[in-house]
């Protein structure tokens, strides 16, 4: 966002008119006007900080604005590695958060849907001059070199390990798989635990209820899916949290359920399935009706050589769709996706 429009958006967030700011703050309407417009250059510190102040702006968003206006002077657009602004409800991970405020390089991991992106932003709300760059969007080696000096980089979705990395104080990393970089400490993302899954939902609703419990279940834990399910229930008043695990234990329409506005689990599982070799989906399809699978099970139901069954699951494994079943060699799809498979729009 530029440093026009973000301040234009705080001060509509703030609901204050152009006469209201300038009072506030000391700045004339006619300066302010002229900033959210484009028109003018940069504002010098002691301005930015007398907006701010009036705005009542919280620290991350005081150094976000600072940063977009230091982008304007310079010529950069801030749109191409904003961090995308930090949930008000974001739960747990107290142990993950306190890793990332320790590590220079990490490589958050994990399964579709699992929260990664929204820890790295949620770490970086503390951090002044954090840049956000999803490597999914354009050359990322070009975008690496036009962004300012900065305390932090979260480069977001990527696929393989970016290189060379950016001079910057940290370097966080969120994959689906677990990639190799050289002096990163590997954060494998799960699942929330129970009592943090119930309590998320109640954050999103705004009301606690024993069911959501049930329905943190039915979800299997992943934040993806408890925020469509919070997202559910809060934008229908007439729906309870009962209402809603009932919906949600008919597996064949599950992850129909699951479904808000532009989140869907199914469409983030679609992306992840796309992105693996022909064998491993096929495997995929094979295994999805058992309760759990050996490699020389693998071998049988696709019929590759044992040697090359095991490739396949160590793909699986790589892109964090299957898990270890409790016995040795043995595995299991994750809940999601088994649903997709099952039950998924073909």
């Amino acid at each position: 966002m530029t440093f026009a429009s973000l301040l234009r958006s705080h001060r509509r967030a703030a609901r204050m008119t152009l006469r209201d700011l300038a009072d506030a703050s000391g700045v004339s309407a006619r300066a302010i006007s002229d900033m959210e417009r484009g028109h003018s250059t940069a504002p010098q510190q002691r301005t930015l900080d007398a907006l701010a102040a009036a705005l009542t702006l919280s620290p991350f968003d005081r150094a976000a604005l600072t940063e977009a206006a230091a982008a304007a002077k310079s010529g950069l657009s801030r749109t191409a590695y904003a961090p995308p602004r930090d949930v008000p409800d974001f739960t747990g991970r107290a142990a993950e958060l306190a890793l990332l405020s320790t590590s220079r390089r990490v490589v958050i991991h994990g399964q579709p849907g699992v929260g990664k992106t929204a820890l790295a932003v949620h770490a970086a709300a503390a951090v002044p001059q954090a840049h956000f760059l999803d490597c999914r969007a354009g050359d990322l080696r070009a975008r690496l070199q036009k962004i300012p000096a900065a305390a932090l980089v979260i480069l977001d979705n990527a696929t393989a390990a970016p290189v060379p990395l950016p001079p910057a104080t940290a370097v966080w990393i969120t994959s689906r798989r677990r990639l190799p970089v050289d002096g990163a400490t590997h954060l494998h993302l799960k699942p929330l635990p129970p009592p943090e899954s119930a309590a998320l939902l109640t954050a999103i609703t705004g009301t606690p209820d024993p069911a959501a419990t049930e329905v943190a279940a039915y979800c299997g834990h992943v934040p993806l899916a408890l925020r469509i399910a919070g997202n559910r229930i809060a934008g229908r008043p007439g729906w309870t949290m009962t209402h809603l695990a009932a919906r949600l234990a008919d597996e064949p329409r599950r992850l129909a359920t699951l479904t808000a506005g532009d989140l869907s689990v199914e469409a983030t599982l679609a992306q992840a399935f796309a992105a693996l070799s022909a064998p491993a989906r096929a495997l995929c399809q094979a295994i999805a009706k058992l309760p759990d699978f050996t490699p020389g099970i693998a071998a049988t139901v696709t019929g590759l050589p044992e040697s090359e069954a095991n490739d396949v699951i160590a793909e699986l494994i790589d892109h964090d769709l299957i898990h270890p079943a409790g016995e040795a060699e043995s595995y299991r799809l994750h809940p999601l996706p088994r649903m997709n498979i099952l039950f998924g729009v073909r």
